[in-house]
C-alpha cells in the first residue's frame, strides 16, 4: 500500500468545492492539491491531460456525488435529538444553502454538523483512496 502524506483538510475542501467546471488532483509525492478550471482557463487542459498521463505521481479527486450529500445530511439528521430542529433539516434536505441557513441559529448543532460532515467526507475519500491502493497519512 502506498502511503501519501496529505493535508486532510486541504482535500476536504477541494472535495467539497468541486464542480462540473473544475478539477483537483493530488500530488502522490507531496500530497499538495492542485486545481484546474478549463473552462476559466483554457491553458488548464493541456495540463490536465499532461497529469492524467502521470498516474503515479497525480490522481484526480472524485467529484462529490448528490447521493452521497443527501445521505451524510440524513445522516447527521439521525443523531439529533431536538424534534424542532430535526423537522426543519428534514424538510430541506434537498436544498444545501437552506439546510445549513437552519442550522445558523443553532451554534451547538451548528458546529456538530461540520465535524460530523468532515469526518464522513474523510472517511468517504480515505476509503476512495484505499481502493486505488493508496493510505493517506496526515502530514
Amino acid at each position: 500500500m502506498r502511503q501519501v502524506p496529505v493535508t486532510t483538510a486541504w482535500i476536504i475542501n477541494a472535495f467539497e468545492n468541486s464542480s462540473q467546471h473544475s478539477e483537483y488532483y493530488i500530488d502522490l509525492q507531496t500530497g499538495d492539491v492542485r486545481f484546474f478550471s478549463p473552462l476559466d482557463f483554457p491553458e488548464h487542459e493541456e495540463i490536465m491531460k499532461k497529469l492524467d498521463k502521470q498516474s503515479e505521481r497525480f490522481v484526480k479527486l472524485p467529484k462529490m456525488e448528490r447521493e452521497f450529500c443527501l445521505q451524510v445530511r440524513k445522516d447527521y439528521i439521525a443523531t439529533i435529538e431536538n424534534q424542532n430542529l430535526k423537522g426543519q433539516l428534514e424538510n430541506e434536505l434537498d436544498t444545501d444553502a437552506r439546510y445549513r441557513r437552519i442550522l445558523m441559529d443553532y451554534e451547538d448543532e451548528r458546529r456538530q454538523w461540520y465535524k460530523f460532515q468532515n469526518d464522513k467526507y474523510a472517511e468517504h475519500l480515505k476509503q476512495w483512496f484505499l481502493g486505488k491502493g493508496i493510505e493517506l497519512v496526515e502530514k
